[in-house]
């Protein structure tokens, strides 16, 4: 029979998106678009007015995006550098 054993292993949580995930890079880019979903809700499609929106139509909100998971990252990395050289 097999042996099924626990391990521990480091995930990372995006508490917008309210998630975890295994790697940095992937909660960084769920959490960045989470909270543009919080500042840009999704609009469904009403026949009456015209399409639904969701800011991914945006080209500037896909960069901006892209920009804040960087800058998450980034903080990220500080924050265990800083951690580090506590330690030490």
């Amino acid at each position: 029979m097999a042996k099924i054993e626990p391990i521990s292993r480091t995930v990372y949580r995006a508490p917008t998106a309210g998630r975890t995930y295994f790697t940095a890079r992937a909660a960084a880019n769920r959490e960045a678009a989470a909270m543009l979903e919080r500042k840009y809700p999704t609009e469904r499609d009403d026949p009456e007015c015209g399409g639904g929106y969701h800011w991914t139509q945006d080209p500037t909100l896909v960069k901006v995006r892209q920009r804040l998971a960087r800058i998450i990252l980034r903080a990220l990395r500080r924050a265990a550098r800083a951690t580090d050289n506590k330690e030490q």
